[in-house]
């Protein structure tokens, strides 16, 4: 979330502001960071009335999807941007994110570049102008330049020093297929920077139970829905009838990090079920890299 959230920031977590999800295991106990629980009782998923909506663009917070190990509730806690909501169809062209084919994202939203330049950047200057250097690169600019995190303001800046000759956004090509980008399978090319187009799931919308569909919702469906797949064929068979259709129970999110060449989110690993989500993320408290108090995140 680097653009927004940085490290060691506080950050309020309005868990009333989407309703307040009741506990899926009521004997739990946090001492000093660390979750202590039995899942002898566990709850079915009940959340009561809140105030507000998610709204396109907010931040949340949600527990992490994928590990089925541990009750819901005692996943690990992630914050990112929810970029499309139930019922959207997101795609994502040359790093940008389009949901219904509008494309519409905060202005501080991080990518990756490069820089070319006559000598080297000085180090102060960095600093002041808030950009990250990409350690997985070049740990420092070099007297060729280096590889960078920053927002399109932050490179117009850069591109005005006197010692800089190029800086270029760095974007995968639309024909390159990164196997750990969601679903995971080469019938579906994607990539970070292209992606989609995905529809989002709605509670009591139905998807047609065909191969190309249950490769993108057959993890949902079984994992979140609890539902059981079988297949004879080409037929498909839920919880032991056959089916052409599957209406989903719950509404599903897509969240992705700030600093978009730097985030593992739902273009890695798919939907957020709203029984995942936390609340939302109100205000930062207190910020020790930018020395801020009580900033908003809306």
């Amino acid at each position: 979330m680097h653009g927004s959230l940085f490290e060691g920031d506080y950050v309020v977590i309005n868990k009333l502001a989407y309703g307040a999800r009741l506990p899926f295991t009521p004997l739990s106990l946090k001492i000093n960071g660390t979750k202590n629980y039995t899942d002898l009782i566990q709850l079915p998923y009940c959340r009561i009335f809140g105030f507000s909506a998610i709204k396109k663009n907010d931040i949340i917070a949600f527990n992490y999807s994928l590990t089925d190990e541990e009750p819901i509730d005692m996943r690990e806690e992630y914050i990112k941007r929810c970029v499309a909501l139930p019922g959207d169809t997101i795609r994502i062209i040359n790093g940008k994110v389009s949901v219904n084919s509008i494309i519409d994202e905060p202005e501080n939203i991080y990518n990756h570049y490069s820089v070319a330049t006559t000598n080297k950047i000085d180090s102060s200057f960095l600093q002041n102008l808030d950009v990250m250097v990409d350690s997985h690169l070049k740990k420092n600019p070099d007297d060729d330049g280096g590889e960078f995190f920053m927002n399109s303001k932050q490179a117009g800046e850069l591109f005005k020093a006197g010692n800089i000759k190029s800086v270029t956004l760095n974007i995968y090509p639309i024909d390159f297929y990164h196997p750990a980008i969601f679903p995971n399978y080469s019938v579906y090319p994607w990539n970070i920077d292209h992606f989609g187009p995905l529809w989002i799931p709605r509670k009591n919308d139905s998807v047609l139970c065909n191969k190309q569909n249950l490769l993108l919702y057959q993890r949902i469906i079984e994992r979140n829905e609890k539902a059981v797949l079988s297949f004879r064929k080409d037929s498909v068979f839920i919880n032991g009838k056959y089916n052409r259709y599957y209406t989903f129970k719950q509404n599903y999110y897509f969240v992705m990090g700030d600093n978009r060449h730097n985030s593992i989110d739902s273009r890695h690993w798919g939907f957020i079920p709203e029984s995942h989500i936390i609340g939302k993320a109100s205000f930062i408290i207190y910020s020790p890299k930018n020395k801020i108090f009580f900033k908003s995140l809306f």
